[in-house]
Parts: structure tokens; C-alpha cells; sequence
């Protein structure tokens, strides 16, 4: 028998979702004097931080059976999607990346003016000099040298916190050196914010054309909710806020999906030479907006993820291969801004397609690797590159199409702001686009409440 339905009431904003923009607006709304609940159907745990298996079984991520660490697309494309309160700010290296202000300014929207307060936000700093490994300097080097004008990376993190060579940032940092949402969220939670974790929004709740509330579920047992408040917020991500918009009419969302597909090129340098595998990762990078690329180091790695990283595009044996030969890799990372086809199913499956242009986009990143790894005494021969990842759906429901340069949907005070609300693939980290829209949306919606 099914339990009766909650009613909560009396809220200014429910953020459904928990994504690291919803945890800064929850934030700063709280700080206004605002009274906000974050609905998540993740939880706001750090359980198995700072470890590969932990992070799998922790519960900060939709899974995929072993041994591949991520969900996968219907065409069998991992993608990283990211759960729990912060979202994918578990998963991801700490790359920071500006926005690209001229894709906003496409749809009428100026970012410039909350860039400095989003930085401040979520720990911005400049890789110090004494994290660059010799591998990487010399990566750098190579790279100016062939036209790749790499130059130090900016990251989401507090390095005097930080430990040189770490392999932990992609699983969580147990120093609590790198930002996650969750700590806004934290913030926000003290100052009076309701967090109802472990719940899953179903739908909005639309009156006379105006958004009032959502209705939820609880994820670990039969407990139904109806919350109420003055504005919704969607900030559950390029699947969940998608599908949260789908499930409550506006079936205009969903039917676009960037993915930014990442990849490591790798290769073997000469026998007795030291690796990357001891240095700093993501530390530098190039970012070509004329091309839609970025290419970086690749985050440091310990072995037996190194191998993992290999196994699912190079079997078995690539794994070993790259296993017994960790001492001497030199690796980089790949990222580009894809066309955007694919879509978010009713059943919450993802679809996504790598057109031919994406292809020649990372056909292109391939060339300039090898070139930079060869440069640096890789052997050619050894040379390889992982199958893609996506690594953050994203542009599902964008700017101009779903939503207006308020962020607000066709349903008044229904509103969308995390990476689905991108008006294209961000070819880059999106942590500190996301942050810098939620700066931009604040005023926007204490006008409204």
C-alpha cells in the first residue's frame, strides 16, 4: 500500500537537482534571506572519496557493469554522469576553464561581468610552477614548438592543500583540496536550506501556466512528496533536468545532446626513462575555440587505473600492456566540441551519435598527439589512443531553444541552470560555465521571488 502523499509548502525555490549550480544557487538564495530546498536523488556523502572503488560503489555516479567505470549510451558510448549532491563535481580532475562568452553572447546572454565572483566561488587558482613535472615541461616545450601554444592550466583547487603527484582528484579529493558542489551545498544547508536527499523529482507541478512545485518520490522506500514553492529551478543535469522538463510537458526538451567525447592519447617513452605516471595531471593545456578543442596532460593516473583506463578499447591485453609499462607512459587528454546530435529518451536512456564531423575533430586531436609525443622521444609505434568517453551531457535543454536569456522555460517561473542549459557543447570543463551562469541567474530570480 502506497504511503500519503508529503505536502511541503511555503518554499521561495525548489532546485530539483543537486548539480553544482543548484548548490550555489541554493547558497546565495539562503544568504538572501530565501527559504530553498534542494530535492536530489543522490545523497551528500563523501564515502569512498579518494579512491576508484569507492567512488564506484559510493554512489556519486550512474554506473556501467565492470570493468567499465561509466553508464553507457544505447550505442554503447560511455558517459560520465555524475549523482549525489555537487554531481559530476565528484568525478571530474578540478580543470577549470573561462566560459566561452562568445557562445552566450550568440543567444543574448553576458557572462563577463560574474566571471570573477564564480572564480572566487569554487577556488580558482593558476597552477603553481613547482607541479609541473619534468615530463610536462617538456610537453610543453615541444608543443610551442609545433604550433600548440599550451600554456598552465587554471584549476578548481586550493594547491596549498594539494600534493604533488596525487592520483586521487577523478575520485575525490579526502584533503578537501578540490571544490565540489557539495560544499556550497553545506553552506547553504547551514544558513537553513532544506536538503531532501535520496528523492527523485517526477514532474513539475504546472497551474494555470505557471510553475508551483514539483511531485518526487523517495528512491529507498514508497515515500511521495509534493513540494511547493514560488519558482522551480531544474538543475539536475543534461539527462536529469532534460527529463524532468519531458516528464512535465515540454517535450521540446531532450531532443538535442552534446557530449564533449574525451579521450588519452598515450605513448611509450624510451626504455629507462621515468614517465608522466609520477607527475602532476591536468596541469597544462591548449584551447582552440576556432577548432573546438582542448588539448591537456592527462590526469595522473595510479597504475591499476591506468590500465582500467585502457582495458575497455584495448582488451585484456592492452590492459597488462599498459599495466607492465606504467613506468614509462607519456599521456595527454583529449576534449572537443561535438555537433550535438542526440537526445535524452523518455525511459531516461541517452542517445547520442558521433557525426562525421566530430570524427574528423578527433581525427585532427590524434594527429597533433602524436606529433607532440613523437616530438618528445615517444616511440610512434607505441603510440594509442582510448575509445571516447562522453564526459558531460550537456546543451539538452539550451538557450534559445528551451530557454529564454532568463533561463525560464515556456512555463512561467519554471526555470533551467546547469549544463543542460548550454547553447552548445562547451569543448572544455564546464564547472566554472555553470558556476559563472548560476552568478548571472541570481538577480534574475530574487526579482521574481
Amino acid at each position: 500500500m502506497a504511503s500519503q502523499v508529503k505536502k511541503m509548502e511555503g518554499y521561495d525555490v525548489v532546485i530539483a537537482g543537486g548539480g553544482p549550480g543548484g548548490c550555489v544557487l541554493a547558497k546565495d538564495l539562503t544568504k538572501a534571506g530565501k527559504k530553498v530546498i534542494i530535492v536530489e536523488q543522490g545523497g551528500n556523502s563523501t564515502r569512498g572519496i579518494g579512491s576508484p572503488l569507492g567512488l564506484y560503489f559510493g554512489g556519486h555516479m550512474e554506473k556501467a557493469p565492470f570493468p567499465k567505470m561509466f553508464a553507457e549510451t544505447i550505442e554503447g558510448h560511455q558517459v560520465a554522469l555524475g549523482k549525489g549532491i555537487g554531481g559530476g563535481t565528484y568525478l571530474y580532475g578540478g580543470i577549470a576553464a573561462f566560459p566561452d562568452f562568445k557562445a552566450f553572447e550568440d543567444v543574448g546572454i553576458d557572462l563577463k561581468p560574474y566571471l570573477e565572483d564564480a572564480k572566487r566561488e569554487t577556488w580558482v587558482e593558476e597552477v603553481p610552477d613547482e607541479f609541473l613535472g619534468p615530463n610536462t615541461k617538456r610537453m610543453m616545450d615541444v608543443a610551442k614548438e609545433l604550433g600548440f601554444p599550451f600554456k598552465k592550466s587554471i584549476k578548481h583547487i586550493k594547491f596549498s592543500k594539494c600534493q604533488y603527484g596525487c592520483t586521487k582528484p577523478t575520485f575525490g579529493c579526502p584533503k578537501g583540496a578540490k571544490w565540489m558542489g557539495k560544499y556550497a551545498a553545506d553552506e547553504a544547508e547551514a544558513h537553513g536550506a532544506k536538503l531532501l536527499i535520496y528523492t527523485k523529482v517526477r514532474d513539475v507541478i504546472i497551474e494555470d501556466g505557471v510553475a508551483v512545485g514539483v511531485n518526487a518520490k523517495s528512491v529507498r522506500g514508497d515515500q511521495e512528496y509534493e513540494i511547493r514553492g514560488k519558482a522551480v529551478v531544474c538543475c539536475g543535469g543534461g539527462k536529469g533536468s532534460a527529463l524532468m522538463l519531458m516528464k512535465s510537458g515540454l517535450v521540446e526538451a531532450g531532443t538535442r545532446l552534446s557530449g564533449d567525447p574525451c579521450f588519452t592519447s598515450y605513448g611509450l617513452l624510451p626504455e629507462g626513462s621515468k614517465g608522466m605516471g609520477a607527475e602532476h595531471g591536468s596541469v597544462i593545456d591548449f584551447v582552440d575555440d576556432e577548432r573546438g578543442i582542448l588539448i591537456a596532460n592527462f590526469i595522473t593516473f595510479s597504475r591499476f587505473m591506468w590500465a582500467m583506463t585502457v582495458l575497455p578499447g584495448g582488451g585484456l591485453g592492452g590492459g597488462i600492456e599498459a599495466y607492465k609499462n606504467y613506468g614509462r607512459v607519456a599521456w595527454m587528454y583529449i576534449k572537443i566540441h561535438d555537433e550535438g546530435v542526440g537526445r535524452i529518451l523518455w525511459d531516461g536512456s541517452v542517445s547520442k551519435t558521433v557525426t562525421a564531423r566530430d570524427e574528423e575533430k578527433m581525427n585532427y586531436c590524434q594527429w597533433a598527439t602524436e606529433k607532440i609525443l613523437t616530438a618528445m622521444g615517444c616511440d610512434p609505434y607505441s603510440i594509442r589512443h582510448t575509445s571516447p568517453v562522453l564526459g558531460h551531457p550537456s546543451g539538452s535543454c539550451p538557450i534559445g531553444k528551451v530557454i529564454d536569456t532568463n533561463l525560464e522555460t515556456r512555463i512561467k517561473n519554471l526555470f533551467v541552470c546547469d549544463v543542460s542549459s548550454m547553447p552548445g557543447a562547451p569543448s572544455r570543463p564546464p564547472v566554472l560555465t555553470i558556476v559563472t551562469l548560476a552568478k548571472y541567474f541570481l538577480p534574475i530570480l530574487l526579482e521574481r521571488i
